[in-house]
This record gives C-alpha cells, sequence and structure tokens, in this order.
C-alpha cells in the first residue's frame, strides 16, 4: 500500500511544481534523513544538528516516517516521508543528504520512475553513509536492483569518507567518482571523545545482522546466532565478574534484526544484561561506554576512535566471510581482542574488565589507518563541501 501511496503523492508533486515556482522562489532548502525514515541516528543525525546550531540561514527538513516512534525527538523542521509536500520539496531542494540513499531516506522509489528520476540530477547528492567502512562488503538486498544501485552510488556528487582507507574502497571497489569522494570524517566523530575516561564502566554489545537469518522462515530460536550470544550473555563465571565489578553490559540488536530481540530477552538469565531500545540515540550510548562487544559492526571503529576497547566475538567469521566478506581481512588485519567461540570471549572481556578497560597495542596502531582527522570539525568540512558544490 505503501509503494501506491508514495507513487501517487510524487505523481501529484511532479503537476504541481511547475504551479509551485512563486512559493519556492529564492529558497535555500536542504533535505536530510537516514534509516529509510525511522531512526534518528548516525552521521545524518550529527549533520543536522549541526546545521540548525550553525547555519540558520540554509532552510533544512529532516525527512521521518509518520508513525517513527522517535517522531517526537527530531528538532527542527520535519517532513513525513513519501507525502507530496515531501516530494515536492525534494524538487525544489538545493541539497539532499543521506546515510543510506535518496531512495531510502529521501524520496521513496523516486530515483527508480521513469521521468520523474529527472528531479535526482537536480540537487546536490551528499552520500553520508552510516559507519565506517570496514568489516561488511557491499551488495544490495536484492540482487535484481545491482545495476540500479550502482548506477545511483555513481550518481552521487558528495560521499564523505575518514581516511585514504575508505575513499580506496569506495574509487576501486564502487566505482564511484574519485572527485566526489571527499576525505572530511565523519560527522558522528565530531560527538567522540578521544582520549578521555567513559562516563560510566558498561560495556556495549551490538551484534550486527545476518541476511540469511532475518530472510529465513526457520526459527530464530534454532539458529547459532542466537545459540551463541546467549552461551556468551548467560555465563555464570561473566555474570558473576559483572555484578562483582558493578558493570553492565548493554545490548543493542541491529535495527534489521530487532523483531527477534524478545527472543533474546526471554531467555537471559543474568541481572547485569541491559536491553536497548531500537530508537535510542545509539551515538549517546557509545560515548558512555568503556567498551565494545562486536562481531563485524563499524560500531568498533567508533570505540577506535575513542582509544576504549574493543572485542571482537565472531563464532562464525567462516560462514561471514563466505556470504558477507569483509574490507578488513578478518584473518590477518583484526586489532583488539578476538574470540571465536563464547568461552574465549568470556574469558577476553573478563580480561579487559580485569585490566581496567586498557587499550592493546595493536588496536592502538590501526587508528591512524582509519582517520585522517581527530579535530571535531568533521562537520564543518562537510558543509564546506556541500557549499562548494551548489555554487559550482
Amino acid at each position: 500500500m505503501d509503494k501506491i501511496k508514495f507513487l501517487i503523492n510524487m505523481v501529484v508533486a511532479f503537476f504541481m511544481y511547475p504551479f509551485s515556482k512563486g512559493r519556492f522562489d529564492r529558497r535555500n532548502i536542504w533535505l536530510i534523513g537516514g534509516h529509510s525514515g525511522d531512526i534518528y541516528n548516525d552521521n545524518s543525525k550529527f549533520f543536522y544538528e549541526y546545521m540548525l546550531k550553525e547555519h540558520k540561514e540554509v532552510e533544512i527538513y529532516w525527512v521521518i516516517n509518520k508513525d517513527s516512534k522517535v517522531f517526537d525527538k527530531v528538532p527542527g523542521k520535519k517532513l513525513i516521508r513519501g507525502s507530496r509536500e515531501n516530494y515536492l520539496y525534494y524538487y525544489n531542494s538545493k541539497a539532499i543528504i543521506f546515510s543510506h540513499s535518496p531512495s531510502a531516506d529521501i524520496a521513496p522509489y523516486n530515483f527508480a520512475i521513469p521521468i520523474l528520476n529527472c528531479f535526482h540530477k537536480k540537487p546536490v547528492k551528499v552520500y553520508l553513509n552510516h559507519g565506517t567502512i570496514s568489516f561488511k562488503k557491499r551488495k544490495p538486498m536484492n540482487g535484481r536492483f545491482k545495476k540500479l544501485i550502482d548506477d545511483l552510488l555513481k550518481s552521487y556528487d558528495i560521499s564523505t569518507a575518514s581516511s585514504e582507507f575508505e575513499k580506496d574502497v569506495m574509487v576501486n571497489d564502487w566505482s564511484m567518482s574519485e572527485d566526489s569522494v571527499c576525505i572530511v570524517g565523519n560527522a558522528r566523530y565530531d560527538n567522540l571523545p578521544t582520549d578521555e575516561k567513559s562516563e560510566t564502566r558498561d560495556i556495549l554489545y551490538t551484534p550486527t545482522w545476518r541476511d540469511w537469518i532475518k530472510f529465513n522462515s526457520g526459527k530464530f530460536t534454532d539458529t547459532d546466532y542466537f545459540k551463541n550470544i546467549m552461551d556468551f550473555l548467560n555465563d555464570e563465571k561473566l555474570n558473576n565478574v559483572l555484578e562483582d565489578k558493578n558493570i553492565n553490559i548493554k545490548f543493542y540488536m541491529h535495527h534489521l534484526m530487532h523483531e527477534f530481540i524478545d527472543d533474546i530477552k526471554e531467555n537471559i538469565t543474568g541481572k547485569r544484561i541491559i536491553f536497548l531500545d531500537k530508537g535510542v540515540t545509539l551515538a549517546s550510548e557509545i560515548r558512555k561506554s568503556a567498551a565494545n562487544i562486536t562481531d563485524y559492526s563499524s560500531v568498533a571503529i567508533d570505540f577506535l576512535y575513542m582509544n576504549r576497547p574493543i572485542l571482537f566475538y565472531q563464532f562464525d567469521v567462516e560462514e561471514y566471510i563466505k556470504k558477507v566478506d569483509s574490507y578488513i581481512d578478518l584473518k590477518s588485519e583484526m586489532f583488539g581482542s578476538l574470540a571465536y567461540n563464547s568461552n574465549e570471549a568470556v574469558n577476553k572481556l573478563i580480561d579487559i574488565i580485569e585490566n581496567d578497560f586498557c587499550v592493546l597495542d595493536d588496536q592502538k596502531n590501526e587508528r591512524s589507518k582509519f582517520f585522517r582527522y581527530n579535530d571535531n570539525k568533521n562537520c564543518e568540512r562537510i558543509y564546506d563541501c556541500i557549499l562548494s558544490k551548489i555554487n559550482k
């Protein structure tokens, strides 16, 4: 039903467009969004809030779903994703800024509709990405759309990167234009401290999603993914240490796997496991956590930036390499603490806690690979880059 409604709204906005010139004339409109209008987080959030504070001369709108749980958390001006106004403002915008794609975050399906997709060429298109390129090779959720998505990536005017490593992937693996990839840093890193002690001794656990589980008709509780996570979180020795040291593990289920969160909750025995809501401001949890546990999430790169310990619990590494693969060699280029089963993960996490959250040398040495800048001026550089493209 949504697709039909979106199509009707974009067609109506298309016919309204010629008669709306007076309404939009000389307005400096920028649209921004992320996570398909559902979540207020990541690079888009921090760049949006920077713009609200520092550049009031820009008329900027956050694009959001009408039924989003975080609707009231979003400050400033909002547009309902897929509405007539959304498309009309898109057709009259000077810049669109997104973390996933214009179709997902800004103007649903418009890029794929002949004639109507002529508006895709009009604004400056800014791809902020939603995490540093690292442990997940890019591929479309549906292989039928690969060419369409490849063409979309090549059409972006600006794609932000944090390092030469990231730019190299975008240009040589994704076939993006070298001129479009700008090493300016991630907007969300402006919110992160470096070399400061965390607010708490709590540990953030962020396993990433698996498409072969999400789209499988089998029972989630029968999967190795579920069993390995539960073996780790319910380990008696680990929970005794957490209790003794007054430390919590905060568990954030990836938003694309959140439908299975109740299966995890219902089987937890430890009292020190706290479950974070899908709509939580993840950046705040990252900032105040003392360490990160993950498998292949780019959240680990945020902890690398902050110089805080990371435990990689990669219980399905062979399957992951086969089905997803990584831009970082998972066999030879890893850093931090590594575990491949629940016993190893428990012991290495206890080591991190007992060593007062000290960072391993091999992790410290990796920072220069991923970050050109460490000055909390990434948003400023992104803005300057957009402005220069608009002025051209």
